[in-house]
């Protein structure tokens, strides 16, 4: 299971993932394995993948793409990632692996009930270099099952991946009442915490600003399982 957060506020954007993939043997057998799912993409940009595995190696293929190419601003980085994550996910269609050379991850929904998710999930955070009063960018590309086309979600200031209406609320509000993006980090960090009960989802856990002075990432001690 992944779990992502990604927050944007006046004074920047938080991102937090934790690191557990799952891998689906031929016998069925399930297996867990660590994956770094948050990319730096350029000087103030970076994205998050959950969902299917080939999130990730799609998520790659972009990361490569925006740096040979030093695409700069988070609305060229999304005019290039539509097409791009679109070509990617019809390659992996065509050219389907089969079920024991593949992973994929699993999710649960608001309701706490476990499910496999086959759909995509990429979140695309940034600065815009171009707008002065809301700077700070996230946008949502994937699909919820596999097979469906890539597509553009709306999108609000905080995102929780799965969906956990607690989270969401609690980030609201320390989001209205002015918190800092240290705060921020706190709160999400216990969350992720609170969640690697799950052997599911678990360390290292990964943590990321971005800000006027750019794309940081946070370093934090936790205890590896």
């Amino acid at each position: 299971m992944t779990q992502v957060i990604a927050c944007s506020t006046r004074e920047g954007i938080v991102l937090a993932t934790d690191s557990v993939a799952t891998r689906f043997d031929p016998p069925g057998d399930t297996r867990h394995f660590k994956l770094k799912k948050l990319l730096r993409l350029n000087s103030h940009a970076a994205m998050v993948s959950a969902g299917a595995g080939i999130g990730v190696e799609m998520g790659n293929a972009f990361q490569r793409f925006v740096q040979d190419r030093k695409v700069d601003g988070i609305e060229e980085i999304l005019r290039f990632a539509f097409p791009l994550l679109t070509d990617e996910y019809g390659k992996y269609l065509k050219e389907k692996r089969t079920p024991s050379s593949c992973y994929r991850e699993e999710t649960e929904n608001a309701h706490e009930e476990a499910f496999p998710l086959t759909g995509i999930y990429i979140i695309l955070a940034g600065c815009s270099f171009k707008d002065r009063l809301q700077p700070y960018r996230l946008h949502l590309l994937g699909n919820d099952e596999e097979g469906e086309p890539i597509r553009i979600y709306p999108t609000t200031p905080i995102l929780v991946i799965p969906r956990s209406l607690s989270m969401e609320r609690r980030l609201a509000a320390q989001r209205e009442g002015g918190a800092s993006l240290d705060q921020l980090l706190s709160l999400s960090e216990s969350f992720l915490k609170k969640r690697s009960e799950d052997e599911e989802v678990g360390p290292p856990f990964h943590f990321a600003t971005i800000t006027s002075g750019g794309f940081k990432e946070v370093m934090k001690k936790e205890g590896e399982r």
